[in-house]
């Protein structure tokens, strides 16, 4: 741990602020300056200056740096995954296989990317009719701004600057103030792979930084990824400027384990990894688990006996599989949400162990009626907890969990259990949801376009991950 733990120092222009371990909210693992609104501006010309030259390389010449960038990342995936440790809390093992899946989520974007500029380019020409022609050809945005999260700071970051790239623009992004260290590594690694220099910026600091960043006159776009309340405030900014705004924002997701789901063990295991990984903090873990009533106490006891096996302690040891949370303010909104369903009615189903030091909430399963078609416990069943806390709820049918999946403001993802393919896709086709999965959950694919619905983001912005996450960060012209 003590590894782990050393504290690091980048120099910006600004205040500085420490980042403070989760992990016993005390021990300072780096001392970090932050921007200011002239280093921003600054960062800002530069960018413009280098995308110039950078947007008139060979796409395939952007590929190969990209190609080099993800064998550099694959190989540092030791000290980063350490750094992410450190920041924010997150198990080692599970901090590592993020790196990992980070190297080769560059790889699959580069050959999405290939595949959505041949499909661009094969109708690329909409008529020709003797010496007139009409095409359209698709550009860079220019300069994109991207407001990072804390929870995957290597994948969310990968999932922006690779195709933004690729397609030619410059970035400027801001990790967030939670952990800063992932973006300077980023930075390094790109420098090293003959990435020119400002092309790949990085502006380190609080909600003003990311203010500042927004309200940057001439940006091409804007990539948020966080809570539904600052994505509203930034989408709002954007839009005084007409600037572009791509948005991930939260999720209340909801999973239905049906009557005829043929492995209940084998569902649960799957639930309990999407309410548990990373301590519940994920944009698509799952919050709400709807049980036809024939099989709730038997799904529940299969459900507990998954939550018990959680290890929670050290996240620099190997053998932890729960680490913190990641600050003091979310643990204070877990227990409000506990606290709210229990005074609802609620019981508390199974409560496991965690360390008292720190900023640890035991895994949680919280169930019951009360939790049913109520206007009580609104904050579990309603709002994000971001925690290892899973409701679960018994329904009659499929109507009734229908009902209540989609009875949130959010739209991010939805599971369903069943070994009825065909419900399946019947069920997931009415719940208004950016992504649906069948007997699978938390488990975002790069071929596919990530996006959400109402206060989960989504909208006209456009998307990260697949083809279309490459055409999202360019622009058509006839």
């Amino acid at each position: 741990a003590g590894s782990v733990l050393a504290s690091r120092r980048w120099f910006g222009s600004g205040a500085w602020f420490d980042v403070v371990s989760p992990a016993d909210g005390a021990t300072v693992v780096a001392t970090v300056s932050a921007d200011d609104d002239v280093s921003v501006a600054t960062k800002f010309c530069g960018a413009v200056q280098a995308q110039r030259g950078w947007r008139t390389m060979p796409w395939e010449d952007r590929a190969a740096l990209m190609g080099t960038f993800a064998e550099r990342l694959h190989d540092c995936a030791g000290d980063i995954s350490r750094i992410i440790t450190s920041e924010t809390g997150k198990p080692l093992t599970q901090s590592r296989a993020e790196v990992n899946a980070a190297a080769r989520r560059v790889r699959a974007m580069v050959d999405l990317s290939e595949r959505a500029r041949a499909r661009m380019e094969s109708n690329s020409v909409r008529a020709s009719s003797g010496s007139v022609t009409e095409k359209v050809v698709h550009e860079p945005v220019g300069v994109v701004a991207h407001v990072s999260a804390w929870n995957y700071p290597a994948f969310l970051a990968v999932n922006v600057l690779v195709p933004a790239l690729l397609a030619g623009n410059a970035v400027l992004h801001k990790p967030s103030e939670h952990s800063p260290g992932v973006g300077e590594r980023l930075r390094t690694l790109l420098l090293q792979s003959d990435v020119p220099p400002d092309v790949f910026q990085v502006c380190q600091g609080g909600r003003d930084v990311g203010r500042a960043l927004v309200r940057l006159q001439g940006l091409g776009a804007v990539a948020f990824t966080g809570s539904r309340e600052a994505g509203t405030e930034v989408a709002a900014v954007a839009a005084r400027s007409h600037t572009r705004a791509i948005l991930e924002l939260g999720g209340v997701d909801g999973a239905y384990v049906r009557r005829d789901v043929a492995d209940l063990e084998r569902a649960a295991a799957s639930v309990a990894s999407g309410a548990y990984y990373n301590a519940g903090q994920g944009c698509c873990a799952i919050e709400r688990v709807y049980v036809h009533r024939d099989v709730y106490e038997s799904f529940v006891e299969a459900l507990v006996s998954e939550a018990a096996k959680l290890r929670a302690g050290d996240p620099a040891d190997e053998t932890t599989t729960l680490g913190p949370l990641v600050s003091r303010e979310a643990l204070r909104r877990v227990e409000a949400h506990v606290n709210d369903a229990v005074r609802s009615g609620a019981s508390v189903l199974f409560r496991g162990k965690a360390p008292a030091e720190g900023y640890f909430h035991p895994a949680m399963v919280v169930g019951g009626d009360a939790l049913r078609g109520s206007q009580r416990a609104r904050l579990m069943t309603r709002a994000e907890s971001f925690a290892p806390v899973a409701a679960v709820i018994p329904v009659h049918d499929d109507e009734e969990a229908i009902e209540a999946m989609n009875d949130t403001s959010y739209g991010l993802t939805a599971s369903v259990y069943t070994s009825d393919g065909a419900a399946a896709e019947s069920i997931l086709g009415r719940l208004d949801v950016g992504t649906g999965y069948w007997n699978a959950c938390n488990v975002p694919s790069a071929n596919l376009p990530w996006t959400g619905r109402r206060g989960s983001g989504g909208g006209s912005g456009g998307c990260t991950l697949g083809e279309e996450g490459y055409t999202s960060f360019t622009r058509p012209k006839a």
